[in-house]
């Protein structure tokens, strides 16, 4: 037994050893390995560009123009519905005031009015607001779809690998030398105006 413990703790030293040997040797191809890797990723590290989407929404002329439309059709349809509630409230003092002077088929007939016109109202009020969050989201996909198509000729390139979308708040720190927003709303301008004529 004393025999087995005494072999043990020889081959654990000398494992030790062996150990203590290889790690110092290969620290200077460790060290040469870590640079190799720091020189790639900094070949790769300045490939990256981002677009304030504020001062894009405020001076991409067609964004301005899509969203004047939106406001618009959002205006009416609010319109619209207040025009709505007004006839429906209208309608149902009307009935109240008669109520105490009704005979009971005329107050059933006036309640099953009042729940007609407040279901439909109800109802084009969802339909409206389905038609303004699918023309909402249209706007955004064209839009988008533009700058995706633009930036594919902006950096055909490839000085970019990627480029994002800054918006206050989602980003701590940005370097405004990769700020690219002031090219990209001149290029997608002179195509919106070189497609509108």
């Amino acid at each position: 037994m004393k025999n087995f413990s005494l072999i043990l703790n020889i081959v654990l030293l000398l494992l030790v050893g062996y150990l203590y040997y290889v790690q110092f040797s290969s620290k200077k191809s460790s060290a040469a390995y870590t640079n190799a890797a720091k020189d790639s990723s900094c070949n790769h590290g300045n490939k990256v560009a981002y677009i304030e989407l504020d001062s894009l929404q405020s001076s991409y002329q067609y964004y301005k123009l899509l969203k004047a439309d939106f406001e618009k059709k959002q205006a009416a349809s609010n319109n619209e519905i207040a025009d709505l509630q007004r006839r429906y409230q209208a309608r149902a003092l009307q009935l109240q005031q008669k109520g105490a002077t009704m005979s009971q088929p005329e107050q059933e007939s006036a309640m099953k009015e009042i729940n007609q016109m407040q279901q439909g109202l109800q109802a084009k009020k969802q339909t409206l607001d389905n038609e303004l969050y699918n023309s909402n989201s249209k706007m955004k996909e064209d839009i988008l779809t533009r700058i995706q198509d633009f930036l594919k000729v902006y950096n055909n390139d490839g000085r970019y690998d990627y480029v994002f979308s800054y918006e206050p708040g989602f980003m701590f720190y940005k370097d405004s030398a990769l700020n690219i927003t002031s090219d990209v709303i001149k290029g997608l301008n002179d195509l919106y105006a070189k497609n509108k004529k």
